[in-house]
């Protein structure tokens, strides 16, 4: 039986991992942020889908976040890791709730019709698909130089040339994250097959990230763990 200590743990790693992906992708797109041990944090306009504070202890202090945030000139989001942050007296909402997973135990599964992407076309259709799924941003999220990188990869499941599911690896040194995962059936065998990738691209490295509602029980399915919730805050822009 997992204790509440191998669960804070875990929900720990995934945090830093997320942090990691965070750094990856800012530096991909030359956005400044700050990295410490109580938070990731950019003052600039961060990416689509990316929150301009992500923490990574428990019970951050507000008046640290507040002091953050007091010269923002966009609407703010935060990614509150341990989900417990007070933020409505500060005037935000929350956008979605969800759960850390992770998963140890090797999995064996058929990843027949997966590819690593490898080249910028590739890289390109992978996008494509990506906003497809659900991620509409007018941006280019992955420019190709990501492809360079040792710790970060994309796959993609090929039917002939169409990409119909995908995810990205980053690793992170003692952990891999699994993140940005589309399908149209996000079932416990897709999550067998992404797994099995990445523990094949790092061996021996525990699998995290996060998920919610039905991806995140057909995670379960597929054999990973919860280790503790996940807060996402929005606060808009007022202009005043």
């Amino acid at each position: 039986m997992q204790t509440k200590t191998d669960q804070t743990t875990w929900q720990q790693e995934a945090a830093d991992n997320n942090a990691d992906l965070y750094k990856q992708m800012f530096e991909a797109h030359w956005v400044s942020f700050e990295w410490s041990s109580e938070l990731f944090h950019t003052s600039e306009q961060p990416l689509p889908f990316y929150s301009s504070i992500v923490t990574l202890e428990p019970a951050v202090s507000l008046q640290t976040i507040n002091e953050l945030i007091a010269n923002a000139s966009f609407s703010v989001f935060i990614k509150d890791s341990f989900a417990d942050l007070p933020l409505e007296a500060s005037g935000f909402s929350t956008l979605f709730e969800a759960s850390w997973f992770y998963l140890e135990t090797p999995v064996q599964a058929d990843t027949s019709g997966w590819q690593q992407i490898s080249t910028p076309k590739q890289l390109q259709s992978w996008e494509v698909s990506w906003k497809n799924a659900g991620n509409q941003t007018d941006r280019t999220m992955f420019p190709a130089k990501l492809l360079d990188n040792p710790d970060f990869a994309f796959w993609g499941y090929f039917e002939g040339s169409e990409i119909t599911k995908g995810f990205i690896g980053n690793h992170s040194g003692t952990s891999v994250g699994l993140s940005n995962f589309f399908a149209e059936d996000l079932s416990p065998q897709t999550f067998s097959q992404m797994a099995a990738l990445l523990q094949r691209w790092r061996p021996e490295k525990p699998v995290v990230g996060y998920a919610r509602a039905d991806a995140l029980l057909n995670a379960q399915v597929a054999g990973f763990e919860t280790s503790g919730k996940l807060k996402v805050w929005h606060k808009p822009f007022s202009g005043s």
